[in-house]
């Protein structure tokens, strides 16, 4: 300010029709975190996909390890081919087929042709699948979540911003009717006739300066505000100075939201905490302590059944040839804890070969001596998660006084602001119509004025903190139903 403005117009300045007023919409589209959680949503949307494929039906085809020899007797080779077909989410089932083929220069042929089915009996494989399910689907829905809570968070973070530029409107006022209520008393000190070297004369002068520079400050930061909300809003003005009013002349009324609306499993410390156990809950059931798995197939010419045919002539032993076997194959693999056992028998067809049984145990001793301490360490994690629980309930049941006292502070300050707001309004006319028939001087009418524009301001602050209460609470619960 570089001068002192004895008129209305002193408080024109605050007041008026705003061209280019910030709107929502445009904070939000400019918000950087709100686009990054929008891409974070669509990749966790990609990452369920990719389980789903993980855990479909998967096909191996391998060629095996091709085998070639060469000597003066010809050259011979083989390979192994093996195709697999698996479903994980079916009980791990499995289908695999192989065969070793192979060729020389006299012939060809092909030995160990099997086709082998296997599935679980016991084990964990369906938890584990669940929980990758589950697992899956709730980071979908938290990518949900923090994209929605952050437009809330962005919303606050908008009407914060809107909040303190009206606090700051608020405090030149307060300064400018300082500065024309010191002008006026200046005035009067030079009019009785003190001399600029007099201490009343000096006192009254540098109240003035004092009222200006606090001005000038004020009103230098309102300026910087101003302009960075704007660029937050994508608003671009034709020139580099802000417009004095560039703030909205009103704000919509909205409803206050009661807390208790919410229910509370919804509170979004206790619906994380209950996840949190059900999941690990989940977790620990999937831990089996036995395990159980079968096998069956059938095997063309299998190397384990070989036996030997003799041809005869006359009673005589003419020639002989070793042959193999097609063999019906089962097996079973059983674990408990740490000790592992394998058994198998492949029963040979269409010869008198007996049939072949294979055997495998393993034991881990550690595995043993873990499994107490493991389940003692369970216990304690889902006594610990039930505390959080707990702590959860009781966070929710601090938040239900604390909303409800910041919400009687609200309404009771609107109640407050509008009774003052009224007063001076009626007061404000009078003092108009008293100054304009000359009872009054200017600075009463001024100071009424003043004093109606703070209380306006007041009551627009008072619908923005009703805004931000709203989104608090929200923010305090899940919302699923919101996108749903």
């Amino acid at each position: 300010m570089k001068k002192v403005i004895p008129s209305l117009l002193l408080f024109f300045i605050i007041s008026g029709i705003c061209f280019a007023e910030p709107k929502l919409e445009s904070y939000l589209i400019n918000d950087l975190e709100l686009k990054r959680l929008l891409l974070e949503y669509q990749k966790a949307n990609l990452a369920a996909k990719k389980n789903d494929v993980d855990n479909g039906v998967a096909i191996e085809l391998s060629s095996g390890t091709a085998r070639f020899q060469f000597n003066d007797g010809g050259t011979n080779s083989s390979v192994t081919p093996t195709v697999t077909i698996s479903v994980p989410k079916a009980s791990n089932l499995s289908l695999k087929a192989s065969s070793t083929l192979k060729f020389t220069d006299e012939e060809n042929n092909s030995s160990d042709t099997s086709v082998n089915l296997g599935i679980d009996i016991i084990s964990s494989t369906h938890l584990n699948q669940k929980i990758n399910q589950i697992k899956a689907a709730r980071a979908i829905l938290e990518a949900k979540r923090a994209f929605q809570n952050r437009a809330l968070e962005a919303e606050k973070e908008f009407y914060s911003e809107m909040k303190n530029l009206f606090e700051n409107k608020s405090t030149i006022i307060s300064k400018q009717k300082d500065l024309y209520e010191d002008s006026i008393s200046f005035d009067e000190v030079k009019a009785k006739g003190y001399s600029q070297s007099s201490s009343k004369y000096r006192q009254a002068y540098m109240k003035v300066l004092s009222d200006k520079h606090e001005i000038d400050t004020v009103a230098h930061t309102f300026e910087h505000n101003c302009a960075v909300f704007a660029a937050k809003c994508g608003i671009v003005f034709e020139s580099n100075e802000i417009p004095e009013d560039f703030l909205p002349a009103d704000i919509a009324d909205f409803n206050a939201i009661d807390i208790l609306s919410f229910e509370k499993k919804n509170y979004a410390k206790i619906e994380k905490a209950v996840y949190a156990h059900e999941l690990a809950e989940l977790q620990r059931k999937a831990e089996k302590d036995f395990t159980l798995s079968v096998n069956s197939g059938y095997t063309m010419k299998n190397s384990n059944t070989s036996f030997t045919t003799d041809k005869t002539s006359n009673g005589y032993t003419t020639s002989s040839s070793t042959q193999k076997s097609d063999t019906v194959d089962i097996g079973l693999n059983a674990t408990w804890q740490g000790l592992s056992i394998g058994t198998g028998v492949n029963i040979p067809l269409y010869s008198d070969s007996n049939p072949v049984y294979s055997v495998s145990a393993s034991i881990k001793p550690n595995v043993f001596r873990n499994k107490k301490i493991t389940k003692q360490t369970n216990e304690l994690t889902a006594e610990q998660e039930m505390l959080s629980i707990q702590a959860a309930e009781e966070d929710y049941n601090t938040a239900i006084v604390d909303k409800q006292t910041e919400l009687q502070s609200i309404e009771w300050a609107k109640e407050t602001n509008l009774e003052t707001f009224d007063m001076w309004s009626n007061l404000e006319k009078d003092e108009k119509r008293w100054f304009d028939e000359g009872i009054v001087k200017e600075s009463e009418y001024l100071n009424a004025f003043a004093n109606r524009e703070l209380y306006r301001i007041k009551l627009l602050i008072n619908k923005i903190d009703l805004i931000i209460y709203n989104n608090s609470t929200k923010l305090l619960f899940c919302r699923d139903e919101e996108f749903k």
